[in-house]
C-alpha cells in the first residue's frame, strides 16, 4: 500500500552492522522524499514518534496501520 503524509504507520526494528538502530514501532509520517543517493526509485519517509526525534526509514519497509 502507497505511503502518504500523515500516515500512521508500522515498522520492524532496524539493524546496521549488527547494532539495532531503531527499535519496532508506530510513528506518523511527516515528509516523504525521493532517495538522492540511489539510483532507484524508492522513496524516504521521515516518521515522528510520540518522544523521539524523527528518523528516516524507505518506504518499503512500512505499514500503514490506519488512515
Amino acid at each position: 500500500m502507497k505511503v502518504n503524509v500523515g500516515d500512521k504507520v508500522s515498522y520492524e526494528d532496524t539493524y546496521a552492522a549488527g547494532i539495532k538502530m531503531v527499535p519496532a514501532g508506530v510513528g506518523k509520517v511527516v515528509e516523504l522524499k525521493p532517495d538522492v543517493y540511489g539510483k532507484s526509485n524508492k522513496q524516504i519517509a521521515v516518521i515522528m514518534q510520540r518522544g523521539h526525534e524523527p528518523f528516516e526509514m524507505f518506504t518499503n519497509g512500512l505499514e500503514v496501520v490506519d488512515r
